[in-house]
């Protein structure tokens, strides 16, 4: 391990502490300090990468473990500290689902006995919340909180025939109100604006089936997958120039930009080919606003964006990235590399030339790259063909920013 400052991290609540990480590698293509946060024989992941499960200072990261991904229903929740890189254990095997507000330290979560309760990235102390309906189980993707800690968006499927809802909860008045309903919200992916909290990202699977049972039995038909813009209160509805028909359909992934009231987002590429949309052949990642008739197309060609995450500044984004070609001339995979950008510029370079392994069809095999809040780190998902995927911070060198204005 590279050494650091090795003291305890401050806790006013019961943290059991480990020493787990370990400094990897310095990346051939930025020389970046890659340091495994995580070492155990069971599966941990940064959680996901739309709205960082980070401290506002970006020295702390929530992580979730678990020994079986495709079977287990229950996860442990850590957190990592990138200043000690000790891991402490806040919750063991009881943890159902999990949200919070991108780069807020304020962690939401909910128990196998369906408590819902706030963990503080910084002092580590936990509270239970009152909900108006009682007990809750949180759904992966579908819980987004306000920054100022009053707001829970939560997506579900309900009701006979199944049909998906978007529910706003104000923690201080205790209601709850269904903001939105339509039958193809099956995968909202929620994000709370966070900067202000006064709009809410939504995905919109077109021509997604449920089941009788509310499972999902087609996550999008020929319409494709787009994403919207509405207020917290269900009003002034912006739909976006995203997916058909102005572009191909969106990944699915995508997040704000700041406060400018923008998103960026990806779309898919040739499932033939790898090729990019003819209209658009300068790339797959873009970004647009309500008020635009078409998106703007970030130039980077030689680069297929999947998992995209905005810095809290609104300035750079990182991604995930696969050549054009998904395998080399002897049929060997190529390896997923993390890239950041600039949106302003249009420059971008690449951190980490390869992040260790596939990114197949288990979620804990994607990179879900974000930037912590103060752009020094990037913490990503780094899985392997035989074991299991492990959670990594690649330290953004000095200068390495400066080289993209």
């Amino acid at each position: 391990v590279n050494m650091r400052s090795r003291q305890e991290p401050e806790s006013r609540c019961e943290v059991r502490w480990a020493a787990e990480a370990c400094d990897h590698r310095h990346d051939p293509a930025s020389s970046a300090l890659i340091t495994y946060l995580t070492c155990s024989a069971l599966t941990s992941i940064n959680i996901y990468c739309e709205q960082p499960y980070t401290s506002a200072d970006g020295n702390r990261v929530a992580i979730l473990r678990r020994r079986d991904m495709s079977f287990d229903r229950n996860w442990s929740l850590l957190v990592a500290d990138l200043t000690t890189l000790k891991l402490g254990m806040v919750e063991q095997d009881c943890v159902r689902g999990i949200g919070n507000a991108a780069w807020s330290g304020m962690i939401l979560y909910s128990t196998d006995e369906g408590l819902v309760r706030r963990l503080n990235l910084l002092s580590l102390e936990t509270e239970e919340l009152s909900l108006p309906s009682g007990g809750m189980h949180f759904v992966d993707m579908s819980v987004s909180v306000s920054p100022d800690q009053r707001y829970l968006a939560i997506g579900r499927v309900t009701g006979t025939p199944p049909t998906g809802q978007i529910v706003v909860i104000d923690l201080e008045t205790q209601t709850e109100c269904v903001i939105l309903e339509h039958p193809e919200l099956v995968n909202s992916h929620l994000q709370f604006n966070p900067r202000h909290g006064r709009d809410i990202l939504i995905q919109h699977n077109r021509g997604s089936k449920l089941a009788a049972d509310g499972t999902v039995e087609s996550l999008a038909g020929a319409e494709g997958t787009t994403h919207f813009i509405i207020s917290r209160d269900g009003s002034n509805r912006r739909d976006l120039a995203c997916g058909p028909p102005f572009t191909l359909s969106s990944t699915g992934h995508s997040n704000f930009v700041a406060d400018t009231g923008r998103i960026a987002w990806t779309t898919h590429v040739s499932t033939s080919d790898s090729s990019l949309d003819p209209r658009y052949p300068e790339g797959n990642l873009f970004t647009v606003g309500p008020d635009d008739s078409t998106p703007t197309v970030f130039a980077a060609p030689e680069h297929r964006f999947i998992h995209v995450n905005v810095s809290r500044c609104g300035r750079y984004f990182v991604s995930d990235s696969r050549p054009p070609s998904m395998y080399s001339d002897a049929g060997v995979l190529h390896p997923a590399s993390l890239v950041i950008g600039n949106l302003e510029s249009g420059k971008y370079a690449t951190l980490v030339s390869d992040i260790g392994g596939p990114s197949g069809g288990g979620k804990h095999t994607h990179a879900h790259a974000y930037l912590t809040a103060d752009n020094g780190n990037v913490i990503y998902n780094a899985p392997t063909l035989y074991g299991a995927t492990q959670v990594c911070a690649a330290r953004v060198p000095d200068g390495f920013l400066e080289t993209l204005e």
